[in-house]
């Protein structure tokens, strides 16, 4: 039984398919093939083949060469293009994190590319085959088609060209770390203006409202807000979605709070539950968290020695900072606005800043603690964060708490001098910004050295 849910998951496989848009740019082409055939031999058509004689064929043999030659080569070129896009994403996966894949795979630039390639191919053969003796011993050719061919063909060779820089570029490192940051920087920015646009002071206590349990079980990923917003306003009634994203549900989990108790309304609960997402995939448009999560792994990736590569990590790691940055503009309750006086619908809990620490910095100082240079790369991330944050007391002492767990690490692992005055130089640039908590950070650091 296809329920709504269903057929939004499957809609949502479909789209995000390696195979969506070269299947429907294959449809195009094979519709214009039919279409060419249906005015090939009209008067007019004849007319304006007269015109263009100089770059029609004219004979059965050549119209068979050109086609056969043309269909054949770019058969080569999609298979040589669709190989390049494997070993891309397995390079991807490998030396990268296996979370960039879908997002490499859904580009849509390198789908339309193997789509026109599938398209000319099918236009091609249609053309071939139209290629017939008719009753009067003449033989049908279909030069116009024949034509497109060609010029379908040039325009192929045209896109393997850029193809094959594209592709070139897709697995760069700096190339994957600047999409990530512009993309995820765009849904915070999205995020921060419909705030500013609406700003609300006061939230409802939702410690009283009716909890929802989940009807699945799944990593929950977001809801379709604007179908959830009609429903909600419909029957005005308020949601609150008290998991983050990304957290994994079971089934009767209680992920939702409403306003007024829905355990009689059966139906309006099912219409509810089905506007909500679970699946497997993280992609940066769900929100901003998995791109963070993403720049955060590619920076772990650099530190693992089969590609020991510092440099990489700390450029992650100052992307994380600014991002980190943006996200202290976001109000901890996020919510989405469809009442006509302006007042929200749907609130959604947000992933606190105290959590995209650790989520995202815990992994680099796991692995990079023994390194100096990048453990003080790591500080400095800290500092850059700490002038913009040192009047947010809450994110301050989130800031000060996680930065007593590098300390410790550094002193634990890291004992040579020279990065440790590298560390001590840094360490006293959070004190001229945090006077009183950033001293009890310098103290501790020397006062542990001293002990052990």
């Amino acid at each position: 039984m296809f329920t709504p849910r269903k057929i939004a998951d499957n809609y949502r496989e479909m789209i995000n398919s390696i195979g969506f848009y070269p299947s429907m740019l294959a449809v195009v082409f094979l519709l214009f093939a039919v279409f060419t055939m249906s005015i090939e031999y009209t008067e007019i058509v004849k007319t304006i083949k007269k015109y263009l004689s100089v770059v029609l064929v004219d004979s059965e043999e050549n119209a068979r060469t050109i086609l056969s030659t043309l269909a054949g080569s770019i058969i080569s070129l999609t298979v040589f293009s669709f190989s390049m896009v494997m070993i891309v994403l397995n390079s991807a996966s490998a030396s990268l994190s296996p979370r960039v894949v879908p997002g490499l795979i859904t580009r849509k630039s390198h789908q339309m590319v193997l789509g026109f390639y599938l398209g000319s191919i099918i236009y091609s053969i249609i053309m071939l085959i139209n290629i017939k003796q008719l009753d009067d011993n003449t033989v049908a050719i279909p030069a116009l088609g024949v034509l497109f061919s060609l010029i379908f063909g040039l325009i192929s060779l045209a896109l393997f060209v850029y193809f094959i820089h594209s592709i070139s570029k897709a697995i760069q490192v700096d190339n994957v770390l600047n999409d990530l940051f512009k993309h995820t920087k765009n849904v915070i920015q999205q995020i921060i203006t419909r705030q500013q646009q609406h700003k609300i002071d006061n939230f409802p206590d939702f410690e009283h409202w009716y909890s929802i349990g989940s009807s699945t079980e799944g990593y929950f990923k977001g809801a379709h807000s604007d179908k959830l917003c009609a429903i909600l306003a419909e029957h005005k009634i308020e949601l609150y979605i008290v998991v983050n994203q990304g957290f994994f549900t079971v089934k009767g989990y209680p992920f939702l709070k409403c306003n007024h108790d829905l355990s009689q309304d059966p139906e309006l609960l099912e219409k509810l539950l089905n506007c909500f997402i679970f699946y497997i995939e993280e992609y940066i448009s769900d929100h901003y968290r998995y791109g963070l999560t993403q720049i955060s792994e590619i920076a772990v990736k650099a530190m693992s020695p089969g590609i020991n590569d510092p440099g990489t990590a700390v450029k992650a790691i100052d992307m994380l900072s600014i991002l980190l940055i943006e996200r202290l503009k976001i109000s901890d309750t996020n919510y989405s606005l469809k009442h006509s006086d302006g007042s929200p619908l749907l609130y959604l809990h947000e992933t606190s800043f105290d959590e995209l620490l650790h989520d995202n910095f815990t992994p680099i100082r796991n692995y990079a603690k023994t390194d100096g240079y990048v453990m003080t790369n790591v500080l400095e991330a800290f500092k850059n964060i700490l002038f913009i944050a040192h009047t947010n007391d809450s994110a301050t002492k989130s800031l000060f708490n996680y930065l007593t767990a590098i300390v410790d690490d550094i002193n634990e692992h890291i004992s040579n001098q020279y990065d440790r005055k590298e560390v001590t130089n840094m360490l006293k640039a959070i004190v001229r910004i945090s006077p009183e908590q950033g001293e009890q950070l310098l103290v501790r650091f020397k006062h542990q050295h001293e002990n052990s």
